[in-house]
């Protein structure tokens, strides 16, 4: 680019963000520059009258086309405000992803309403461009057509300086944004296999994708009715060439005469003098000659088609990619290192062998049927479903591999899985106390050997090959067992030393070219590809309830299906019993209704219990609309914070807050030292056992002064470029009480406050809601809790969703509220801190240490606050009773643990608390962003 931005190095980050993504980058000067009507006219944007304001505004605008215009009239046919009328019906009906539509609420805009009209409110965005002097001239000098193409078309971008450009128009940049990572095992080579979700809604995407696919099929036609023509032809000329020629085009023969090759001309004019040469020596030298010459020229015109053949061959491949074509040369190489199996596919189930993958009924004429091996070869080469009515003809390649793997299917039928299971996996039957029941989880270790068996009893020896493919696909199944949660295996790492040339059930034995070896080599990965993420994982769900536990995040256990069957009744029923939950009955429960959101259960082992987790489960469109009110709900409330934190008490909400509070309460210590009092404490269930009336009591006193008051929404989200991992994208909610600014403005602030730099804007949605309506919302919110287990549903009467994003912010204002009811004076002189239900008070005056602990292990009905003794500690001595019921005492000077931290009770110096690592791997409790990150970000 030139310009402006060639030697302004403030924009040059977003700039390169935008020219990786779009294939020409430009200012609107430069676009304008290259615009040419029909009539040979140029477009002419800037004026002498022009001002100094109006160039630097234009100056700032940057154009990202896909395709040029289709010029007709250099006039403008309407006014501004018509033209993006127009522009946003048409995004509207035609349902198009464009930032201009996303802010307009309006009903279903059809063919008969005026399309020059607004039939909704606009976001701000558009609101802009509706009163901009900037594009009223554009549309004005330009014409009514390219400002149309440039709402429409291309997505237009803004300069905020310092550092940030605001999308005005056009796709949403965030949606060509890859994901940073492939996730899924798909072999086969379908265009839209390798794109990705954001990228099929781009309509340039979609545009590419239909013309190659209209061209595959077209192809494909052509070939196969062109490849019987030809093979008639070479039968009677010459049957070498029949393996090799297989899509000849006569219209494209004539079409090419004048790009025959040198040698045919020479020989042509070779021929030419021989028959002269013959004319002149008698009739029957010219009858000799000119049947060569006859001879030549169908030689010529044969190795000439061969040629174009592979011309085309190669052109189609370039194109396509590859067909879905049987030849090995057709194929497109696959791409390994990009295909895994997800241990997270793996997780939860355990419901049995019915569910099997070689168990399912398959449709048919006659109703269901049994899986045979045609269907099995199909659904792992072919990749189509086996229901299909009229199947299509298996290729002799795949035809011929039916045996083999009808074989498969019928030792599958005859294996004694139970037996195998017992033998690798014995369990005790005897055991029904929930913690022994716990423990008797298999190791993953004893999962393979049950897997190995069930593998050398099923498969055939002949689909290994050899020996040493077996064992390196079983070491590959072990390694699989022993990943960790979000860990994966790729199909390079499956098909690592694998011989191909040994598996003689892929193709005929003869020599190899190097095409059919690569078709050789991805056949074989999709069947050892389908071993394990078919039959291996479809195996360890039937069998065994795969999970997480609350100790180690990341390292599964495998419990057996009757033993976590078990497991599970048990936690529901003594869940069942804290009161928490209210059966309904069949009355109540069909007033239910059906877009209602409910809520499934599941439970996460812990040492000696099991932790209740649901998920929210219903319609897509309820489930959004549930979620984003929810997020609202959030907002508010921080705003509310914001505006008078006192309801927090003495929440924080990290290690800065921590950082932040003691670097207040230390310098005192430090310049007079004196003993110093810790108290840690952790309520037991903080989610679980939150009273919903106390929950009212206390939303009432934080929204009740703003009842009236209206607060203003803005989503939006930006884009950056990071150093370690590439592009990424974040969405974000602002919420503001006072009037909010338009997009530019606001992200003028937000550079000045200092919280953005070098990203790209997209405004999504403004909206405006009223205190008052929030509160509603969260009285609704919590008498809808509707759980479902086993058949049977239940209203959760005590507490909240654990994993909900507003449940901790909910819990903060319950124990501040709790705090400014019972622990008023404690912190007075101290610091008192609390990261959600962790609290830990720092005092020199012991009695305020003693009178905080005997508060909180008497209990707080009121607030359903029950602590738990065993994760009770002090530094200072209790009594006999505490320390028998579990309270930890510890030295007056060390080194006091809190929320993974070490605090020196002395000094107040903080360090972190590496202690956990020393029983457990790092990599079994570390998040899965750390993870997957570079050492130097761990």
């Amino acid at each position: 680019m030139s310009g402006q931005y060639s030697t302004d190095g403030g924009f040059r980050p977003v700039l390169e963000i935008l020219r990786s993504l779009y294939p020409v980058v430009q200012t609107l000067e430069e676009f304008t520059d290259g615009l040419q009507f029909p009539d040979g006219r140029k477009p002419v944007l800037l004026e002498e009258t022009d001002g100094a304001r109006f160039k630097k505004l234009l100056s700032g605008l940057i154009v990202c086309a896909y395709t040029p215009p289709q010029l007709r009239v250099p006039a403008q046919l309407s006014t501004l405000p018509e033209v993006l009328a127009f522009t946003l019906n048409h995004i509207k009906r035609k349902k198009l992803r464009n930032v201009l539509g996303f802010g307009y609420q309006c009903s279903d805009v059809t063919t008969s309403s005026d399309p020059f009209r607004f039939h909704g409110d606009v976001s701000q965005t558009a609101a802009s461009i509706s009163t901009s002097e900037v594009w009223k001239r554009i549309n004005q000098r330009l014409g009514t057509e390219v400002t149309r193409y440039l709402l429409q078309d291309c997505a237009v971008f803004t300069t905020v300086p310092p550092s940030c450009v605001l999308q005005v128009c056009g796709e949403p940049v965030y949606d060509l944004l890859m994901p940073r990572s492939w996730s899924g095992f798909f072999l086969s080579n379908s265009d839209n296999e390798r794109i990705s979700g954001a990228m099929r809604k781009s309509p340039a995407v979609q545009k590419t994708v239909a013309i190659s696919k209209k061209r595959t099929r077209d192809n494909e036609k052509y070939i196969s009715v062109k490849r019987r023509r030809v093979k008639e032809t070479v039968n009677n000329n010459n049957g070498n060439y029949r393996s090799r020629c297989f899509a000849i085009s006569k219209k494209r023969a004539r079409d090419n005469e004048e790009n025959i090759s040198l040698k045919r001309r020479r020989m042509e004019e070779t021929d030419q003098e021989a028959k002269i040469r013959n004319e002149n020596h008698g009739s029957q030298s010219f009858t000799i000659s000119k049947k060569r010459a006859r001879d030549n020229e169908e030689n010529i015109s044969l190795k000439r088609q061969r040629m174009e053949e592979i011309d085309q061959v190669a052109k189609i491949r370039n194109e396509n990619h590859g067909s879905q074509s049987w030849k090995p040369a057709d194929q497109r190489p696959p791409r390994p290192s990009q295909c895994s199996i997800r241990v997270l596919s793996m997780l939860y189930n355990g419901r049995g062998m019915k569910n099997f993958l070689l168990n399912r009924k398959l449709k048919g004429v006659g109703g269901a049927r049994r899986m045979q091996g045609e269907d099995l070869v199909r659904m792992i080469f072919l990749q189509s479903e086996s229901n299909d009515s009229k199947p299509k003809k298996l290729p002799k390649r795949f035809f011929a591999m039916v045996p083999l793997f009808s074989r498969l299917l019928r030792q599958h039928r005859k294996c004694p899985y139970r037996l195998f299971l017992q033998r690798k996996c014995a369990g005790n039957p005897d055991v029904e106390d929930m913690e022994s029941l716990l423990k008797s989880h298999s190791s993953p270790y004893r999962v393979y050997l049950f897997v190995r068996e069930c593998l050398r009893h099923i498969i055939p020896h002949e689909l290994w090959g050899c020996q040493e493919n077996q064992l390196h696909f079983l070491s590959n199944v072990k390694n699989f067992l022993l990943l960790g949660k979000f860990e994966r295996l790729t199909l390079v790492q499956l098909m690592w030393r694998m011989k191909v040339q040994a598996c003689h059930w892929l193709g005929p034995k003869k020599r190899q070219c190097a095409s059919e070896h690569r078709y050789r080599e991805w056949m074989l990965g999709q069947c050892m590809g389908w071993v394990l993420s078919g039959f291996v994982v479809g195996l360890v769900r039937a069998q065994f309830y795969i999970t997480e536990s609350m100790g180690h995040k990341h390292t599964l256990r495998f419990y057996r299906g009757d033993v976590w069957s078990r497991l599970q009744d048990q936690a529901f029923r003594a869940h069942l019993c804290k009161g928490q939950w209210r059966p309904l009955s069949p009355s109540q429960a069909l007033k239910v209704p059906n877009s209602a959101v409910t809520s499934r259960i599941r439970f996460i082992p812990k040492t000696s219990s099991m932790r209740p987790i649901t998920r929210l489960s219903g319609s897509r469109d309820t489930l959004q609309y549930f979620q984003s009110c929810v997020r609202v709900l959030q907002n508010v409330l921080s705003v509310c914070v914001r505006e008078a934190p006192g309801p927090m008490g003495s929440t924080v909400w990290g290690w800065q807050d921590i950082h932040r509070r003691l670097q207040d309460f230390s310098p005192q210590q430090k310049s007079s030292p004196r003993p110093l009092y810790f108290v840690k404490v952790d309520v037991s269930g903080a989610y679980d056992s939150l009273p919903h009336l106390k929950l009212v009591e206390v939303l009432k006193e934080v929204l009740g002064p703003f009842a009236e008051q209206s607060f203003f929404l803005r989503q939006y989200s930006s884009v950056w470029s990071d150093p370690t991992r590439g592009l990424r994208k974040r969405f974000c909610t602002k919420a503001e009480m006072s009037e909010p600014l338009n997009m530019k403005g606001f992200v003028v602030d937000e550079q000045v406050s200092g919280r953005l730099h070098d990203a790209i804007l997209v405004e999504r949605h403004s909206s405006e809601v009223r205190g008052g309506d929030v509160f509603q919302f969260f009285q609704k919110m919590l008498s809808s809790y509707v759980i479902h287990y086993d058949q049977q549903m239940f209203r959760q009467v005590c507490g909240i969703p654990q994993g909900s994003s507003v449940s901790s912010l909910l819990c903060n204002l319950c124990y501040g509220h709790m705090e400014k009811a019972l622990l008023k004076d404690i912190a007075k002189g101290g610091c008192l801190m609390r990261l959600i239900d962790d609290f830990l008070l720092i005092t020199p005056h012991l009695s305020k240490a003693t009178e905080f602990l005997t508060t909180l292990l008497s209990g707080v009905p009121d607030y359903g606050c029950q602590i738990n003794p065993q994760k009770v500690a002090v530094n200072f001595p209790v009594c006999v009773s505490w320390v028998n019921s579990g309270v930890s005492v510890l030295p007056s000077s060390c080194l006091f643990p809190w929320c993974g931290l070490m605090i020196h009770t002395h000094t107040l110096d903080v360090y972190k608390d590496y202690s956990r690592y020393y029983i457990s791997p790092f990599t079994q409790s570390d998040c899965p962003d750390c993870m997957n990150a570079p050492p130097t970000q761990v």
